[in-house]
């Protein structure tokens, strides 16, 4: 009995000293910053000419500019939030949570800062400056989540992709300082610290969410005909017309009650003996 006791605590010491990059990567939470294609900070700026078709909302907290929409547009029933609402506090809220939970998924297998012709399986991946060259070609494959912790800047250069086998849904950037996307296809949800570039001609499957620091906008940059898409939820987090309606039923029978138990009381007193 002793010696299986033993077994028991030595395996058990064993997985405890596994290190955390061992384990299976998770999705950050996403919460209402999930509805969103473009979620700024210091706001968002969509491209002119043609503009920027993004599947998603549209938003920037805590400053709600939002400038060239249109002609940049929003696919319904995703929406261009033009003030500092709570859907948008909330979505920056839940950005800046999912930012530093990846922070603690890291920091992950160190890899190339160089992302061109690189071939990856799920895993975390832990970079200095990532750069994705003119040209070449990043080829993620495969289920599961992937998780790239990039300790400064991320930049794709003109004519780069993103492709493979991956669901673009399943792909997590954690930017230190700031994105710039200049290839005809990038995928992946995009939570920078500082701001998010998308140049001219650029596609993204995925989200861009700026700013889980001091400030940070969005910019989509050059004459449109671009798209963001893919991977924002509609309605997530955020309560649906119905739901409104609940609550303030849910309201308005408190309150009916609140007034019903006050009458009660005022009708209501010592009674005198016969």
């Amino acid at each position: 009995m002793l010696r299986k006791c033993m077994r028991v605590l030595s395996v058990g010491a064993a997985i405890l000293c596994v290190p955390s990059t061992m384990w299976a990567q998770l999705a950050p939470p996403l919460g209402t910053a999930a509805a969103f294609g473009a979620l700024g900070n210091s706001g968002v700026t969509g491209a002119t000419g043609l503009g920027v078709v993004v599947t998603g909302e549209v938003g920037s907290s805590p400053t709600p500019t939002i400038i060239n929409f249109p002609p940049s547009r929003t696919v319904p029933p995703f929406t261009v939030r033009t003030s500092n609402d709570g859907v948008v506090q909330q979505a920056r809220i839940d950005a800046i949570a999912a930012y530093n939970n990846l922070v603690t998924q890291g920091p992950g297998s160190v890899i190339p800062d160089a992302l061109g012709g690189q071939f990856l399986t799920s895993g975390i991946y832990q970079l200095g400056a990532a750069d994705l060259a003119s040209g070449t070609v990043l080829t993620l494959n495969g289920g599961g989540i992937f998780i790239f912790e990039v300790a400064s800047s991320l930049t794709a250069n003109v004519t780069s992709a993103v492709a493979g086998t991956a669901n673009p849904c399943n792909i997590y950037w954690r930017v230190g300082t700031s994105a710039t996307l200049n290839g005809v296809n990038f995928w992946g949800t995009v939570i920078a610290d500082a701001s998010i570039t998308l140049g001219s001609n650029a596609n993204l499957v995925g989200r861009l969410l700026a700013g889980t620091g001091p400030t940070g906008a969005v910019t989509m940059s050059g004459p449109g005909g671009n798209t963001i898409s893919g991977c924002a939820v509609a309605g997530a987090g955020i309560p649906t017309l119905s739901q409104w309606a609940m609550i303030a039923l849910s309201l308005l029978l408190a309150l009916a009650g609140g007034i019903a138990m006050l009458g009660r009381r005022s009708h209501s007193g010592p009674h005198s003996a016969a």
